[in-house]
């Protein structure tokens, strides 16, 4: 019974703690109403005094701009009477010097036709003059052109005479070509060798690229051009097969740059395949 008694005066203790920190809250929060009108009444006369003070000052800056604006505008008027005064006096200047740039106008008119009478009459004696110097030049001229003409027709007979022995030079040589061509077993028609790469030319594919394209060892160094065909050949175990034909679109020294013709293709070209030129007119001969 005792414990129960101890632990109701605790918890009465403990509540009278709390109510009175309620009680302390409260009264901090308190607010003193009858101060606060006070003040409140004390700012709204101040604001009412400053409002009629800027009300006095508002008319005093009114009746000054007022009398300001009535300054100005009898400045003005006496301004606008000075500006039709100038305005009238600029315009006798204007008619002054429009006058004096009239009578300047035909004085330099009368200068420039002295001018070009004078010129006109100079032309006359420099044309003239000119006139006879140049028939005075082409009979000079006509005499050397002569000359020249003479020593020219001597020269060209020489010239013909060359070029009818060099003339018959080449014929006997294109005979003698065609000659040797025949006795090998080759055609002599030009056409055939315009399009074919140089004799003996080999290297090897040093790159395999998308589309057909390949890469090779041997360029404009060793005489290829755009447009030579060449064939691709793989040696392998000491058998030779013929892969495909290649044209030569691209050229730098040392390299070229070909793409694969579909219609002479026999196998893939890879890399390390040798590129050589074979003739068909020398494996025909033999």
């Amino acid at each position: 019974m005792n414990t129960l008694v101890k632990l109701f005066i605790v918890l009465i203790f403990t509540a009278s703690i709390m109510f009175m920190s309620f009680a302390v809250v409260i009264y901090a929060t308190h607010t003193n109403w009858r101060a606060h009108s006070t003040k409140l009444a004390a700012d709204l006369k101040t604001k009412t005094d400053d409002l009629s003070a800027l009300k006095k000052a508002k008319a005093d800056m009114e009746t000054a701009l007022k009398i300001e604006l009535d300054s100005a505008k009898d400045r003005n008027t006496g301004l606008q009477e000075k500006v039709a005064q100038i305005g009238n006096e600029n315009k006798k200047l204007t008619d002054s010097v429009a006058a004096l740039r009239k009578e300047q106008a035909e004085q330099i008119a009368a200068v420039q036709a002295a001018e070009e009478t004078t010129a006109r009459l100079r032309e006359r004696y420099d044309a003239a003059s000119k006139a006879l110097l140049t028939a005075q030049k082409d009979w000079a001229d006509m005499a050397s052109d002569l000359t020249a003409k003479i020593d020219e027709t001597h020269s060209l007979a020489l010239r013909i005479a060359t070029y009818q022995s060099v003339t018959l030079q080449l014929a006997q040589d294109y005979r003698d070509a065609v000659d040797v061509l025949k006795k090998h077993g080759l055609s002599a028609d030009p056409v055939l060798y315009e399009s074919a790469p140089p004799a003996g030319i080999r290297g090897l594919v040093t790159e395999v690229r998308p589309k057909g394209m390949i890469e090779l060892s041997v360029g404009s160094d060793s005489g290829l051009t755009k447009g030579h065909k060449l064939d691709v050949v793989r040696n392998l175990d000491g058998r030779s097969s013929y892969v495909g034909k290649v044209e030569i679109i691209e050229t730098a020294p040392d390299r070229s740059v070909a793409k694969v013709l579909p219609e002479f293709r026999r196998g893939t070209v890879q890399k390390d395949d040798e590129v050589q030129y074979i003739d068909i007119n020398t494996l025909t001969a033999k």
